[in-house]
């Protein structure tokens, strides 16, 4: 009987000392990250007349619940509510109401806010926690998100986008730019997208942000953009600026876009690809391939002086299951791209590799952010500065949950554990005495 028994019994006393590990392991990233929730350089916009939350004690409060997956103010409230008890935050001794978190918010500078995300962005570089190992080259990806969806122009940068006759529908959007070459997808900017431009017309000035932050750092070597971004002048802006541009070609650059589909479609039915991915199994489109061919006949085609290569990269769609017989393949898909990367700098399969990439700005981040946050309903803070505010303390908190996930617990398990899982665990590490000392947790113990 006794040894019937010592199964279960062992059973559950390993997942006791596993869950221990975990909390032990993520309160050692809070206090290695501390500087993360230390916002002493941010300025408190308030009068200094009945203040009675300190300006750091709001903004690690914030931070704190967003990484807690608080969707809204509300769920703010209660949450820190939960987290005053024990001292887990320096200064938070009772309930922060969601009307005093929305009106400081509302005030503090967006610029302060961002440069807290670069200062959080570079001390990850300077641990090693941002190399290169999704891809060859540090590359980042710049792409449009919608933030949030309003009935009112809550702010001078929405973008009203319903039709004469239907209801007002304003659009808050920024430009946002990730790392995708590192383990962690991290948002390093975002820059709101003013009322009277678009994308296109950001890109200037969000390319020049990041080489006034970043420049020195080295933080990347390579720019993505999806076609949206796609002219001569940003290419040449990034080219200029010592670094290679990846940027997808349509309909945008119709010249360009005509003499690469001839080229390249023509060499496609002569020529076997330089790169083939093996079969894999898509989860909407079944199983898949991709397919590369490139050329460097348009080097330096027209204005673009600074071209080097011209990329097709097929998708190729298999009917049934092709590891067991050889079916009919139909192409799903055909993208082109440009480049000046010099043609050895990557091989075609590095180049596929490069072209998925891209695509963690949408899946990791932006779908993150519209998924766990619900981003684009704009449940946090409307008016004053409160939209650009709340998206970047929302990227800070994104940054401190991807990390602690593919970069601190290390472990193919906990890299694949869910957001729903992660903030468990992270509200046990911040609700638990700390496995260390036997004291209540702090973010703050040095």
């Amino acid at each position: 009987m006794g040894s019937g028994h010592a199964g279960p019994l062992a059973h559950r006393k390993e997942q006791r000392m596993d869950l221990q590990r975990r909390t032990r392991s993520v309160q050692t990233f809070f206090r290695q990250r501390r500087e993360s929730l230390e916002f002493c350089d941010v300025r408190d916009p308030r009068d200094l007349r009945g203040k009675r939350w300190r300006a750091q004690v709001l903004l690690e409060t914030a931070v704190v619940t967003l990484m807690l997956l608080a969707k809204s103010l509300r769920r703010s409230e209660a949450l820190s509510d939960e987290l005053a008890s024990g001292g887990r935050i320096p200064g938070l001794h009772r309930r922060i109401s969601d009307s005093t978190m929305g009106d400081f918010l509302s005030q503090v500078s967006p610029a302060d806010i961002a440069h807290h995300l670069h200062a959080q962005i570079l001390d990850e570089h300077r641990r090693k926690a941002l190399e290169p190992t999704v891809l060859p080259i540090r590359s980042i990806a710049i792409d449009g998100k919608t933030n949030a969806t309003l009935d009112e122009k809550w702010n001078r940068d929405c973008q009203k986008q319903s039709a004469a006759g239907e209801p007002d529908r304003y659009e808050y959007r920024m430009v946002n730019v990730a790392l995708i070459s590192s383990a962690a997808a991290v948002c390093i900017d975002r820059l709101a997208i003013p009322a009277s431009t678009n994308d296109m017309g950001v890109f200037t000035a969000a390319y020049k942000r990041i080489k006034r932050t970043y420049g020195r750092a080295n933080l990347f070597e390579l720019v993505s953009t999806d076609a949206g971004f796609t002219s001569e002048n940003n290419a040449r802006l990034v080219d200029d600026d010592g670094k290679a541009y990846w940027m997808a070609l349509k309909g945008n650059q119709p010249e360009l876009h005509r003499r690469a589909w001839r080229l390249l479609t023509a060499q496609s039915l002569r020529e076997s690809p330089e790169a083939e991915t093996p079969w894999e199994l898509d989860s909407t489109r079944g199983w898949i391939r991709r397919r590369l061919w490139r050329t460097t006949r348009m080097k330096g085609f027209g204005k673009w002086s600074h071209l080097r290569q011209v990329v097709l990269i097929e998708t190729i769609q298999a009917a049934g299951d092709p590891r067991r017989h050889h079916g009919p393949e139909r192409i799903l898909e055909k993208h082109f791209y440009l480049t000046n990367l010099p043609v050895g700098r990557l091989d075609g399969v590095q180049l596929i590799q490069l072209m998925r990439a891209h695509w963690r700005i949408e899946n990791d981040f932006h779908g993150s952010l519209d998924i766990q946050w619900q981003e684009d309903h704009g449940l946090w803070v409307r008016r004053g500065k409160g939209l650009p505010v709340v998206g970047l303390l929302r990227a800070i908190a994104y940054n401190l949950l991807a990390l602690m996930r593919t970069v601190h617990l290390r472990s193919v398990e906990a890299r694949a554990i869910q957001w729903q899982s992660l903030r468990d665990l992270m509200r046990d590490a911040m609700l638990w005495p700390d496995l260390t000392t036997g004291k209540a947790m702090s973010i703050f113990l040095a």
